[in-house]
């Protein structure tokens, strides 16, 4: 997680992502693929040529060198939702294209909840200092972040935790399921691109053609002052199931499943829906015939900016309600979840 944590990646610029996922997995015994947007898909074969998706993202909210100016400030645009109160005064590093990696802050003028003039200040006076150091436009800029255990039990911090929590949670199921036969055909995609506009969950599936979809997201709540009945995204109470959000209306069946599943394994689950945003599975369910497909969420604090926190209990629940998921799905809960008529 530490890995994935730190390796820098925004949107189309996962190469650090996937080496971090190739460098700790790719003994295991799965056929290894990308599609051409660079998403990463492993594949283990089931008895029955039904297969399931599982998914979630690389890529993180970040910057992009726009423009450098003559007074040595490197002008940035925003790539994905930052938070524009997160766009001031926090560290953040540049990669340059020949992988360099640049230390700076950020900064901007903030008025009124928006953020204008963005860039980033590495101490320099002249362009001609940004160019000696390789930096050009189009390179990509994420927050300096180191990922750490925080000394409350089971409390972790990092940047990037949306989504690269999906891709740990992936990555551990891989190891636990890589010697057992498993009824129906899997395929883990860790995609590209999803914080720009959901892209890489949709030429994922056009790629392999799974037959259901299950997709991992983290979600954060707007105020941590509020912890009642109205607040189903908090750590440490167990993984989110969503009912619905602007993108993606889930297959009800899938969700009857799943709360099955958590029940027999006594995991609660927080039960949410969103008023805007959305996954992977808002394209996902749309390729093709059309894909069943519901949306799991890892709850953490602080979206979208420098640092999330995270429980590491919601994780390890995570991990074991998708091993029952995964375990018990046949072709007959297949055909439950498709038989319209």
């Amino acid at each position: 997680m530490r890995n994935l944590s730190n390796a820098d990646g925004i949107a189309s610029n996962e190469k650090e992502v996937r080496q971090a996922i190739l460098t700790e997995l790719e003994e295991l015994p799965y056929k290894k693929r990308t599609d051409g947007l660079g998403s990463l898909i492993f594949t283990k074969p089931g008895k029955s040529p039904k297969s399931i998706m599982i998914c979630g993202h690389m890529d993180e909210v970040g910057f992009m060198v726009r423009s450098i100016s003559s007074l040595g400030l490197i002008h940035l645009m925003v790539v994905g939702g930052v938070k524009p109160i997160a766009q001031h005064l926090q560290k953040i590093r540049i990669t340059t294209f020949d992988g360099r990696k640049i230390s700076g802050v950020v900064n901007g003028e903030y008025h009124d909840g928006v953020t204008k003039n963005l860039y980033c200040d590495i101490g320099a006076t002249t362009a001609e200092e940004i160019a000696e150091l390789g930096i050009e436009v189009g390179n990509m800029a994420c927050y300096a972040t180191e990922f750490e255990k925080f000394d409350t039990r089971d409390i972790y911090a990092g940047k990037a935790l949306d989504d690269r929590l999906a891709c740990f949670v992936m990555g551990e199921l891989m190891k636990t399921l890589a010697q057992e036969e498993l009824p129906l055909t899997i395929h883990f995609a860790n995609t590209s691109s999803e914080e720009v506009g959901i892209r890489g969950a949709k030429t994922a599936v056009q790629l392999i053609n799974p037959d259901i979809v299950f997709v991992i997201d983290v979600a954060t709540f707007s105020s941590e002052f509020v912890r009642d009945h109205t607040n189903q995204r908090q750590i440490g109470k167990g993984p989110i199931l969503t009912h619905f959000d602007r993108t993606l209306a889930p297959n009800l069946e899938m969700i009857h499943y799943v709360k099955e599943t958590a029940k027999q394994q006594n995991i609660s689950l927080q039960l949410d829906m969103f008023n805007s945003g959305g996954t992977d599975g808002g394209e996902a369910h749309k390729v093709n015939e059309g894909k069943p497909t519901v949306v799991t969420i890892l709850p953490v604090r602080y979206g979208h900016c420098a640092y999330s926190i995270v429980n590491q209990q919601d994780i390890q629940q995570m991990i074991e309600l998708f091993l029952g998921l995964i375990k018990n799905f046949t072709e007959d809960t297949y055909h439950r979840m498709v038989d319209f008529i």
